[in-house]
């Protein structure tokens, strides 16, 4: 089981910027299927996130628990930052629908590899 969040303005289209995002939608995966859990609103965030670390670290917290993010775009500072902190970015710009079933996707074949592998 993971946690995934989604940047988007209408809960049904990954379009939201990381840095401009107002709010994250979270959805939890189990094996194949996955539900929608709840929209955690961005709040008082600076959007200067190379000059102002400790806000920068508070958006993560409200990603705390999330494994992925999704975002239609993000810079490259934010994906280090991110990846220090343990959660993934894929900058897709398509239906959350859409991105979540290729992610179950993709780790589903990453998880029978790695069993493989063993």
């Amino acid at each position: 089981m993971y946690r995934i969040a989604a940047a988007s303005n209408d809960g049904k289209f990954v379009d939201q910027h990381f840095g401009q995002a107002n709010q994250f939608f979270i959805y939890e995966v189990n094996d194949s299927s996955y539900k929608f859990i709840e929209v955690r609103s961005v709040k008082n965030i600076s959007k200067n996130f190379n000059t102002d670390y400790d806000k920068f670290l508070s958006i993560v917290k409200y990603l705390s628990g999330c494994r992925i993010v999704l975002v239609s775009q993000i810079g490259q500072g934010a994906v280090n930052f991110l990846s220090k902190n343990g959660i993934q970015v894929f900058d897709v710009e398509e239906s959350i629908d859409n991105a979540i079933k290729k992610l179950i996707k993709y780790y589903s074949r990453i998880d029978k590899l790695k069993k493989y592998c063993k």
